[in-house]
């Protein structure tokens, strides 16, 4: 625009120079006034442009557009129910004293045939594996579980009623060769076919009924 501006500017001194009237010349001149101006005008709108904050900008097309991508976590995926209980203070007896490698087998093998244990146990586990008290999560690493897949019930509170009422509750059978005689009257359940699921070691392998 203010090269236009300039180009008129030639012409009016031009055109002076050439004689022109003096109605002419002042025509020519206001001409040039006004484009002089809208030049200017134009030029600092070009400068507001070029300045404007890139944030407001990309906000702008994100509202005409399509919206920005949400920068919040997708929801965890819920956690896979139980599919049956373990009863972990009678399965590692399986092979005569308590035994780690026993239990941790067990449990592995359940999980290598797609199952989906909860493993109880009795508040000294723990005393009777490593001489130390051991919780959930204690456990829960030994056995390579989600720690809400192992529960050591408190002091003084037996395993059995606890892991009966969940299996009861919850449709599930249970992994163990107890058979819950002082219990059977409060959980009548555990006489049906199926409830009780027995097994045994067998030369280093662990042998499930399932």
């Amino acid at each position: 625009m203010l090269n236009v501006a300039g180009a008129l500017g030639a012409l009016f001194v031009l055109a002076a120079l050439a004689g022109m009237t003096p109605d002419a010349l002042r025509v020519l001149g206001l001409a040039t006034l006004i484009v002089l101006v809208l030049g200017a005008l134009w030029d600092g709108l070009s400068v507001l442009v070029r300045h404007r904050p890139a944030g407001r900008r990309g906000q702008s097309k994100r509202g005409r557009g399509r919206p920005g991508r949400s920068t919040r976590p997708a929801p965890r995926a819920p956690a896979r129910p139980a599919s049956l209980i373990v009863d972990g203070s009678n399965v590692m007896h399986w092979n005569g004293e308590p035994s780690q490698m026993v239990l941790t087998r067990v449990v592995a093998k359940l999980v290598q045939s797609g199952e989906c244990p909860h493993v109880y146990f009795d508040a000294n586990v723990g005393y009777k594996l490593q001489g130390q008290y051991m919780g959930n999560r204690a456990m829960a690493k030994m056995l390579g579980l989600p720690e809400d897949r192992v529960t050591v019930v408190n002091a003084g509170v037996p395993a059995d009623p606890v892991l009966l009422e969940h299996a009861v509750n919850a449709k599930l059978r249970v992994v163990t060769n107890d058979r819950f005689m002082e219990w059977r009257p409060q959980f009548p359940q555990i006489g049906n076919r199926g409830f009780l699921v027995k097994g045994h070691w067998q030369q280093g392998t662990p042998m499930v009924q399932l």
